[in-house]
């Protein structure tokens, strides 16, 4: 995954912390991640595009959009529809 970073929470945030988790089902690390994820792109004046994009992209890709397709999804982009 990533690095490991130890942080002491005051016992007001954890309590918050562990019904936000428990309502959402998603994890601690999740949660922190994402809200400190958040909290630095709106300190540093905006988002990446990859923080955008990221709940978008599949964990495992797309397989209809990996390399090994390329050319068909490149020629039916330059092609389109035939008009005739």
């Amino acid at each position: 995954m990533g690095n490991t970073i130890f942080a002491r929470i005051p016992p007001r945030i954890d309590w918050k912390l562990a019904e936000y988790c428990a309502n959402k089902g998603v994890t601690r690390s999740e949660t922190v991640v994402r809200a400190l994820d958040e909290y630095l792109d709106r300190s540093s004046g905006g988002s990446s595009a990859y923080s955008l994009a990221v709940d978008l992209i599949p964990a495992k890709g797309a397989p209809e959009i990996q390399s090994a397709n390329v050319r068909d999804l490149a020629r039916k982009s330059f092609l389109g529809a035939r008009t005739r």
